[in-house]
């Protein structure tokens, strides 16, 4: 099912004009992925500006798929161009980062404007999926978790544990969702 899906974006993709070819890449590829991991694909758009194609991708992806949310790592620029999104499938887990590389690299989108192109909702989401795939699988998350939390609960209790935070993370998460957002939440209820 997994493959399936990751084989499914990378045959759309393929499809784009300016995309020279897509790889299945992380733990999906070396074969170590479990209920918990997101599908990672690098799509090779070299002769373009990768930058750009990057910002162009969420309006692409639009026109197959019932996004759910898509957050943009601004952080990680310009050394890469990665691009988050959830689809409405089963599974809430699953979301997609799609890495845009090109030879030459370019570096004309900064960091600013993938910022400015974010939005609060669509990046907690992606943390809290995140966040809470690593506290099931018993990682050391605290920092992160707490980051997470202080972004939408400004109450200075930072001191609570990971299963409070991230029950207040959801809780404000549903409160703020549209109708196609609650209903890709509410998946996660068995993990809460």
């Amino acid at each position: 099912m997994l493959m399936t899906f990751a084989e499914e974006i990378c045959a759309f993709l393929q499809g784009i004009p300016g995309v020279k070819s897509t790889e299945i890449i992380g733990s999906l590829a070396k074969g170590n992925f479990d209920k918990y991991s997101d599908i990672d694909i690098e799509v090779d758009v070299s002769g373009m500006d990768n930058g750009q194609f990057l910002i162009e991708l969420p309006k692409l992806l639009s026109e197959k798929y019932d996004i759910v949310y898509c957050d943009f790592a601004p952080s990680l620029v310009p050394h890469k161009y990665i691009v988050s999104f959830a689809a409405d499938i089963p599974n809430p887990f699953r979301f997609v980062d799609i890495s845009c590389v090109a030879t030459p690299h370019c570096t004309t989108v900064t960091k600013q404007e993938l910022q400015s192109l974010n939005h609060l909702y669509d990046h907690t989401v992606k943390l809290f999926v995140i966040n809470l795939k690593h506290y099931l699988r018993d990682w050391d998350c605290y920092d992160d978790i707490v980051s997470m939390y202080k972004r939408i609960c400004n109450s200075g209790d930072e001191e609570r544990d990971e299963a409070y935070m991230l029950k207040a993370t959801y809780a404000w998460l549903i409160e703020n969702a549209d109708d196609t957002q609650e209903k890709h939440l509410l998946k996660f209820e068995e993990f809460i």
